[in-house]
């Protein structure tokens, strides 16, 4: 994915190496904090729960900061599908107004253009299969207007001029969409991120090691906490590979409606 150039794009292999990489930082910190036990430092091992309570409260707020930015990117995708079968939808209306010669190509092309708007979805974690249906949205929408063209020179009425303002505002509304889906959390803030989340399981598990008793909780528990949290963010940002989506409803509704009032089948 281009925002994360240097992480795996599968989320579930992303997940595992981050769980996988926290603990092992745990279980390295412990084994750290053992050495400072072991030399009875005491001054030395009373700056660790400051340093600890610091690093934890920065790894708080950045986990909350970078869980807003996720959310706030989902909720804008979602809107923005709702929106394009919306303006799909009052194209696909508007279109019946049309002279007979354009009305059943412009619907035809309608059509074709939500299913394509489906598939495209369902492969956007693959930046090549992605671009390839991008690519075929556009020369639909390119088709689409070129029919409107034809429509407004043989009939030039305030009936065709709707139907090209619902047009136009459904190629603006697919563009917006195209930019939502690119429109992700930058890569510096996911290294920041998890260099912090890393330093946390480093100082939790090095004060336990240096007070020379093993502790689940930053040992195991902490590092998966902290790894399911940034396994959510990542899901969030991602499309039909995790546990979270954007609902496909309105666009599946809508093709459905185009089916059975052309009385075409996929």
């Amino acid at each position: 994915m281009s925002d994360l150039p240097f992480f795996p794009s599968n989320i579930w292999l992303f997940g595992f190496l981050v769980a996988a990489v926290l603990l092992a930082i745990a279980e390295g910190g412990y084994q750290l904090g053992l050495r400072l036990f072991s030399a009875k430092d005491e001054g030395r091992r009373s700056q660790i729960g400051g340093v600890q309570a610091a690093i934890l409260g920065l790894l708080g707020l950045l986990l909350g900061f970078t869980f807003s930015m996720a959310v706030s990117r989902y909720e804008a995708r979602r809107d923005l599908l709702l929106k394009e079968a919306n303006c799909i939808g009052t194209t696909w209306l508007r279109a019946s107004l049309l002279p007979e010669a354009q009305r059943a190509p412009v619907r035809e092309l309608l059509l074709r253009f939500v299913r394509v708007r489906l598939e495209t979805e369902k492969v956007s974690y693959d930046s090549g299969k992605l671009a390839e249906g991008l690519r075929r949205s556009a020369e639909i929408e390119k088709e689409l207007w070129q029919q409107a063209e034809i429509a407004a020179k043989e009939a030039p009425t305030p009936i065709t001029a709707t139907f090209i303002v619902t047009l136009n505002e459904m190629i603006d509304t697919d563009a917006e969409r195209v930019h939502a889906g690119r429109n992700r959390i930058p890569a510096t803030v996911w290294v920041l991120l998890i260099l912090v989340a890393a330093c946390g399981c480093l100082t939790s598990a090095y004060g336990s090691g240096a007070q020379g008793a093993r502790s689940a909780f930053t040992s195991a528990f902490l590092p998966l906490l902290i790894s399911i949290v940034i396994f959510l963010i990542f899901d969030l940002r991602t499309s039909h590979q995790g546990m979270v989506s954007v609902s496909q409803e309105p666009m599946l509704d809508l093709e459905k409606m185009m089916q059975e009032q052309t009385g075409k089948t996929p």
